[in-house]
Formats: C-alpha cells, structure tokens, sequence
C-alpha cells in the first residue's frame, strides 16, 4: 500500500504558487478532451482528504515536500470505474499530477502483486495534459483494472445494495459491465473516498428508490443476482428470465 503523502503544514510555511488554471476549472477542461470522463465539482483539500488512501500509484509525489496544507484535488470519473486523483504538482509551477486510484469496489488487497499504472505529471495546459494522458497512462490504466475488479467479486454475478443511515444505496460489485450500467446509464456517481456506487445527494429520497429500482430491473436484464437488505434480513433477486421468442421468430 502506498504511503500517504504528508502534509506538514508548518506555520509561516510559503504557500504553493498556483498553477494557471484552478484546479476545478483545469479538470473540467480536461474532461471536455477525455471521452467517457466526468470532472467532480467540488475541489477538496488533500489535507483532509480519505480519497488520498485510494490512490494506487502516487508517481512523483512520494518525492514532493508538502510546505502547506492549500493544495486542493478534484477526481475525474470514467464509466468503466476508473478514476484519476488530479491535483496541482506542488513547487513545480505550471504542472499537475494525474494519479490513478483504486478500480470501484477495489482496495490494497486486491491489487497485491500486480503492476500499477504509473501517476504521472502534466502540463496545465487541457490539450497537452489529454495527450500526454493518452499517451502515458490511461491504456495502461485500463488494462490493468479488470482483474483487481474481478478479484474484488463477492460471488458469481453478485451486486450487493447496502443502505446508508439515510436508506440510500451503496452498491458494490466486482464486475465491470454492473459498474459501467450504474455510471453510465443508472445516474451513480462512484464515491472517491470508499469505491462504492451511490446516487447524487441532489436526489429526493422518492427518486432516489425509484432509481434504485429501475438500475436494479436493468442488471437482473443482464444477468447480475441483487441482494438487497430489508428489516426481515437480505433479499435476493435473481436475474429476469430470457424473454420466449415471439411466435415465427427464430431462435
């Protein structure tokens, strides 16, 4: 497991000159260059950040000496439930680092042994920092996110729906095609601090079941057992039955 940065913080310490663009902004260009990339909204400082133990290489960071605790993150999302950990390279004025973190429903464990996609540095500017992230990291990424993914399974084509205390789902699964259904198409968002699918706090309770309900119906289409907790112990929905063909149709 790769060692948290260490912020120091010290008083009086200089702050981190900031880079051309916020960190917020130059994530949301970014997105705008990577297809299947979402930007998250909010900046977030690292100090106090739990996503930090996520990251599953840290590249140059490791040898970075942190003077403040003022650098902020923001974490761009792919579908696939990859993520990367982007923040402004401190003491290195004009450059950020793109760090790669844990696959959804992943932690250390699971990626024991295997070879990690390198964090690099890019330049602040979007259109260099898309290239050389195409170019350096992202087909590596990618390739190496299935088996920790797969390692991750909690049985043969299981997705399993815990409820926060607010009874709004966290979903975990170990298979690529449940977490891209969620990402992409069931309105999840993948929570940077713990892995997990949930739904935007933006949604009503009432919306938020229904949506349950509708990504539940869609992963059973495909194949995927549910279980869901209830006040009588968990329940399991097994996967809809193939549709007969029509009468005249072939098979």
């Amino acid at each position: 497991m790769p060692e948290r940065p260490v912020v120091t913080g010290r008083p009086g310490a200089s702050p981190v000159e900031e880079p051309a663009l916020p960190i917020s902004e130059f994530t949301r260009a970014l997105a705008d260059r990577l297809p299947g990339w979402q930007a998250d909204p909010t900046a977030v400082p690292i100090a106090t950040d739990p996503a930090s133990d996520r990251i599953w290489d840290s590249g140059p960071l490791p040898y970075a000496a942190f003077q403040t605790d003022n650098i902020q993150r923001s974490v761009l999302t792919h579908h696939w439930g990859l993520q990367l950990y982007v923040m402004p390279r401190p003491h290195r004025t004009g450059e950020y680092l793109a760090l790669p973190m844990l696959p959804a429903n992943t932690s250390h464990q699971h990626v024991t042994g295997l070879r990690a996609p390198r964090g690099i540095a890019v330049p602040a500017d979007p259109v260099r920092a898309a290239a050389r992230l195409h170019r350096r990291l992202l087909t590596d990424y990618r390739l190496a996110s299935p088996t920790p993914i797969r390692r991750s399974s909690l049985g043969h084509l299981q997705v399993h729906v815990a409820l926060d205390e607010r009874r709004r789902p966290r979903i975990r699964t170990g298979y690529l095609g449940a977490v891209s259904e969620l990402l992409a198409r069931g309105g999840f968002l993948l929570d940077p601090a713990t892995g997990e699918c949930h739904l935007p706090d933006s949604l009503t309770d009432t919306a938020a079941r229904r949506q349950l309900t509708i990504s539940v119906h869609r992963l059973r289409l495909k194949g995927f057992h549910i279980a869901i907790p209830s006040p009588d112990g968990p329940r399991t929905y097994p996967p809809h039955a193939p549709a007969a063909p029509r009468r005249g149709q072939r098979r």
